[in-house]
């Protein structure tokens, strides 16, 4: 990568291959190094299976089963899910043999001195009993394949938009970077404590300004299960509702001036509707993973913006709504080592 201060750098597949490794470590308890292979076969099939249900939600031909069985899409999704689930199997698979070798075979609640044990996600999954009976390894799969999607593939959209908008606004990045150091006084460079990122108020602030813009999930499908009337609209039972996150988080009505980048709309001070902000849904429908996620965020933002300075770059990026929000064309900033007196 050129951090040279003037070089454009595509950020998102950059940022892709992090998060997977972030939440293959984090969650699965194992490192597969995704960052070392820049053309993961695993990243390329999300996207491709990603375009696929979009294509779905949004044209009424595709979505019908009979044509869509009879076009190219049905190949190109069952190839990506294919590796998919290969990938999934394969982290399962070395996971359950490092588990026996260490000879772990149940759940310990504390360790012997009284501390309680954590365990990653996927070990709860092979070593938790229901009725008695493991977990079925096609369930287990089910579950890993909802994490690892979920767990890396908004997160990299969520990080790398947030880079993007932080380029564009050098006293925002100032403001930021004075926050780390704050923090961070003793020793700018070592990893951040669960405490830390707490004190990061502003990043939080900056993060979800930028979700509002660019959310991660810009259009959400549901499902009526009883009719019902919304603003004069009557909507029958069994009708599928798409909601439009991306322009619903623009709108004037909400937030004046809406296309300006200012995180101060988050300040805990300010009042405004708890659903004009959907940028991990609400409800009982909400992300699973939203404490996680906004975790992941701080620590990698943080980590950024305390070793780099950003520039933004004359390239801009040509939206595209999938499964998640993407560059079509890249998500281009500039970087350059940050020299601290």
């Amino acid at each position: 990568m050129s951090a040279d201060g003037d070089t454009d750098v595509n950020i998102f597949p950059l940022i892709a291959l992090a998060a997977l490794d972030n939440v293959t470590e984090s969650i699965m308890g194992m490192s597969f190094n995704a960052q070392k292979d820049k053309e993961s076969k695993y990243v390329k099939a999300i996207s491709e299976a990603s375009s696929v249900a979009a294509l779905r939600m949004r044209n009424p031909f595709i979505a019908e089963e009979t044509v869509f069985n009879l076009s190219a899409y049905r190949k190109l999704q069952d190839k990506a899910i294919n590796v998919l689930h290969a990938h999934t199997k394969k982290v399962i698979e070395i996971r359950r043999e490092e588990l026996k070798k260490a000879n772990i075979t149940s759940l310990a609640g504390s360790t012997d001195i009284g501390i309680k044990n954590k365990h990653a996600f996927l070990d709860l999954l092979l070593l938790s009993e229901i009725d008695g009976r493991k977990i079925s390894d096609e369930l287990i799969r089910e579950e890993v394949d909802t994490f690892m999607f979920e767990g890396h593939d908004t997160t990299t959209s969520g990080i790398s938009f947030a880079l993007y908008c932080i380029s564009k606004h050098k006293d925002i990045q100032e403001k930021l970077f004075k926050e780390q150091k704050n923090i961070f006084s003793d020793d700018l460079y070592r990893d951040a404590t669960y405490s830390e990122l707490g004190q990061m108020k502003y990043l939080e602030q900056v993060i979800k300004e930028s979700l509002r813009l660019y959310p991660s999930v810009p259009l959400i499908e549901r499902m009526i299960t009883k009719d019902v009337e919304v603003a004069g609209l009557k909507l029958k039972e069994n009708t599928s509702v798409i909601i439009d996150i991306y322009h619903m988080q623009r709108l004037e009505e909400f937030y004046p001036d809406p296309m300006e980048f200012r995180p101060e709309r988050f300040e805990s001070t300010v009042v405004r509707n708890p659903f004009s902000w959907l940028a991990f849904s609400a409800g009982p429908r909400n992300c699973i993973g939203q404490k996680f996620a906004f975790l992941e965020m701080k620590v990698t933002l943080s980590g950024i913006i305390r070793h780099f300075e950003l520039f933004p770059s004359k390239l801009e990026p040509e939206l595209s709504s999938d499964l998640i929000l993407r560059p079509e064309n890249g998500l281009f900033v500039k970087l350059r080592p940050r020299i601290v007196l």
